[in-house]
């Protein structure tokens, strides 16, 4: 018995609805073929479904119910961040096994916050900073750049991460542009990252305020001036954005329903399109970056038992990290010691597809490039390990 919760009420609920179908999907298929392994038996998983309600006191309440009531000792879940820091903190006192389908807070991975059985299978907020930080300077070579961000947490933790990569580039002039949640005129926020003539405006919104700053970019003409890099993009928002206004802009992502783009992994592709095809059959719709990340984490889970012999809490993390290399369709990928893990392929560039260039609703990008540096990640050392 493993317990499962996710934001399907309140804020995280569309993107809750997605990862609950992935999640169920690799523990389905683990019950198809016998169940989990446990030394010479094989134990079909029961699921302890809860709701957080996208509330972090909610959280705490549900996780201590299904340790309490129901003996439960792994737990799948969290949607957004500060919920999965409330459950990582439970964890700490009641000793379950902890594994984060989302993109938690950096500080998560610190030594000092960290519970001894958490992970999380995405990886912090900061990365989507970092990575698209790394990838426009060190990739694409610009010496300008603006941040368009949202002033929220989500936006401060991604702004660090790429401030600590562009600080390390002397000869790149940078600035930061931020706009409040939920603003309705983006265009003299937009203006104000013009001023200085960048090469990148690298713009960090989230769901509506996403759609708002893409599509008065758009209208703006933008793209004729500059190039626009979207950091960190799912299918839930770009199913909102005017296929004319992603057109041309280059996207950060963690992964994409088809890989075909990138050619030079062809094992991946395979993969990837597997995976895809089997979630496409099971749940009715192409799989997403956030799914696809729950369905990753709860195979791991499902390996850590195995591993382990058992649902031992300790005994399943002390597992995972004497065997930390695992494939998933992301690709190759080593559990860190601060509980999460350094894929070969840390985030892909897609570029978006206008209206013409779209064979389905569910086809906005093509992936032309990806970051695979050593900037996506903190070291260890700087995390207390």
């Amino acid at each position: 018995k493993i317990g499962m919760i996710y934001s399907m009420t309140g804020p995280g609920s569309v993107m809750g609805a997605m990862q609950t179908p992935s999640t169920m999907m690799a523990i389905d298929e683990a019950n198809a073929a016998g169940g989990v392994k446990l030394g010479d038996k094989k134990y079909k998983i029961e699921v302890v479904h809860r709701d957080d309600e996208t509330k972090p006191d909610v959280a705490i309440r549900r996780v201590t119910e299904m340790v309490r009531d129901e003996g439960i000792k792994v737990i799948i879940g969290g949607t957004f961040s500060h919920v999965s820091v409330a459950i990582n903190e439970a964890s700490k006192k009641q000793k379950f096994f902890f594994m984060a389908s989302n993109g938690v807070a950096d500080k998560f991975f610190t030594k000092a916050v960290k519970g001894p059985y958490s992970l999380s299978i995405i990886g912090d907020n900061g990365q989507a900073g970092r990575g698209a930080a790394a990838f426009v300077v060190d990739v694409k070579k610009a010496k300008n750049v603006v941040f368009f961000m949202p002033d929220y947490a989500y936006g401060k933790f991604a702004w660090e991460g790429a401030k600590e990569v562009l600080d390390k580039r002397p000869g790149v002039k940078y600035d930061v542009v931020w706009s409040p949640v939920g603003t309705a005129d983006m265009t003299p926020y937009l203006l104000k990252c013009m001023e200085s003539n960048p090469d990148f405006i690298c713009m960090g919104h989230w769901g509506n305020d996403a759609i708002t700053a893409l599509k008065q970019a758009y209208d703006m003409g933008l793209r004729k001036k500059t190039k626009l890099f979207f950091n960190w993009i799912i299918d839930v928002m770009a199913a909102g954005i005017p296929a004319e206004a992603l057109d041309g802009v280059w996207c950060q992502m963690y992964w994409y329903h088809d890989m075909s783009g990138f050619t030079q992994d062809p094992e991946l592709i395979k993969v990837s399109t597997d995976f895809d095809a089997r979630y496409t059959k099971a749940v009715g719709k192409r799989a997403d970056p956030y799914g696809m990340g729950a369905y990753a984490g709860a195979k791991e889970t499902l390996r850590a038992m195995e591993l382990a012999g058992s649902d031992d809490p300790q005994k399943m993390y002390e597992a995972l990290m004497a065997n930390p290399e695992f494939y998933s369709p992301k690709g190759p990928a080593t559990w860190r010691a601060d509980g999460r893990p350094r894929f070969k392929y840390n985030a892909w560039v897609a570029e978006g597809k206008g209206p013409q260039d779209r064979k389905d609703k569910d086809d906005y990008a093509k992936i032309i490039s990806v970051y695979d540096g050593d900037a996506f990640l903190p070291p260890l050392k700087e995390l207390g390990w």
